[in-house]
């Protein structure tokens, strides 16, 4: 099983049909686990400074035969930092919807 513990300083905000709220910069916390053999990982977003009671996330991941990650659920989009990840762990394919975003990702830094 393959592991991600780390740290960001994020501008985050609530969006839904009613609207948005300010944005803010917030430390959130990141963790993401994978395991092929299982075929399934999940991940947990959330903001240090209020324990998630202000911003949170999860979801689950879904991992083919082939390794490759093939589905999510729980959260609109997919952490960013979990792609790259997921990217540098070979658990990406090599096209489709998983590849575009990791490559727009790489073509902004």
């Amino acid at each position: 099983m393959e592991r991600l513990d780390m740290k960001r300083e994020s501008t985050v905000r609530w969006e839904n049909s009613f609207g948005a709220s300010e944005p803010e910069t917030k430390t959130m916390k990141i963790t993401a686990w994978a395991c092929t053999d299982r075929q399934r990982g999940g991940f947990e977003v959330y903001d240090i400074e209020s324990d998630g009671e202000d911003y949170y996330g999860e979801g689950g991941m879904w991992f083919g035969d082939d390794g490759f990650i093939y589905d999510y659920d729980g959260v609109f989009s997919i952490d960013r930092d979990i792609l790259c990840w997921l990217d540098d762990l070979g658990m990406i394919g090599s096209d489709g919807w998983f590849r575009d975003e990791v490559n727009k990702i790489k073509k902004e830094e």
